[in-house]
């Protein structure tokens, strides 16, 4: 991460909490990430995740459409994080819109057993393949990413 400057928002989504100097922001950020990301490990993310970060629990983000609804927004940390962790999390392909994702596993489609058989990751094309979450992960992500720019920035 290195566009920008400390007034701007930032939705990190699969990605790194630090800038590429290793300094932590100082504008609002909401970090995503998964224990199932093949590309950019959870762990690797914890180790550099700075202790003003709030984690945010999956439970926590479900009431947030129930509390919009009832009026009553819930707030959010400006530094705050979802980490999924359970056996079925995103992986880094999850996160990209259902269609893309339908397209880019036809074209690949071919070459996924290949790397399967190799055991090459490709971005997690393969994992993808398998799990086919993107909806499920959207229905997470989406009121989550509304909501924190919505406080952020209006």
């Amino acid at each position: 991460m290195s566009t920008g400057d400390d007034t701007w928002t930032r939705v990190l989504i699969a990605g790194f909490p630090v800038m590429r100097n290793g300094m932590a922001p100082k504008g609002p950020v909401l970090l995503l990430s998964s224990t199932n990301d093949g590309a950019v490990s959870a762990g690797r993310v914890l180790s550099a995740l700075p202790p003003e970060y709030v984690r945010l629990d999956e439970d926590f983000i479900k009431g947030l459409a129930y509390d919009a609804a009832k009026g009553s927004p819930t707030k959010l940390p400006q530094k705050s994080a979802l980490i999924f962790n359970r056996p079925d999390a995103p992986n880094h392909i999850s996160y990209l819109a259902n269609g893309v994702n339908e397209a880019m596993i036809s074209l690949l489609s071919p070459l996924l057993p290949v790397a399967k058989a190799l055991n090459i990751p490709v971005l997690d094309f393969d994992k993808y393949q398998d799990s086919r979450d993107s909806k499920q992960t959207a229905d997470i992500v989406i009121p989550l990413v509304t909501a924190y720019l919505k406080q952020m920035m209006l």
